[in-house]
């Protein structure tokens, strides 16, 4: 099967956040799939706070596509394992750092052409 069976606590990638000013900026997510957290720069939150559940939405959807293909093993068994990332309104700042809770789903298998690779928040 086409599935890892170690997943690190947490896993890493990079997101593009287009604001309605025409601002673009790339920012480093951290997903901790132990403690149930999702780590942003805090910088991001005048730009989002506006329109916090539209960027919740678009981030929980991609962290959970995120998730999956990192969750695939790369080989020719194109079937992973999704689990719905939800990442839910409230939100702490710490030490320059936006931390929201998340939700994590049940697995169900999934194959990989299924997943898209988006990683803009369009706001």
């Amino acid at each position: 099967m086409g599935v890892r069976t170690i997943v690190p606590g947490s896993i890493s990638f990079t997101v593009e956040l287009r604001c309605s000013t025409e601002k673009r900026y790339r920012v480093s997510v951290t997903l901790d799939l132990q403690e149930r957290y999702i780590f942003l720069s805090s910088g991001i939150l005048p730009n989002v706070s506006d329109e916090i559940e539209e960027f919740v939405s678009q981030l929980s959807e991609i962290a959970s596509n995120q998730l999956a293909l990192f969750k695939w093993d790369g080989t020719s068994d194109l079937t992973t394992e999704y689990q719905i990332v939800r990442v839910l309104l409230g939100y702490q700042v710490e030490h320059s750092l936006v931390k929201f809770n998340i939700a994590i789903g049940n697995g169900s298998l999934i194959q990989v052409e299924e997943l898209h690779n988006k990683i803009t928040i369009q706001l």
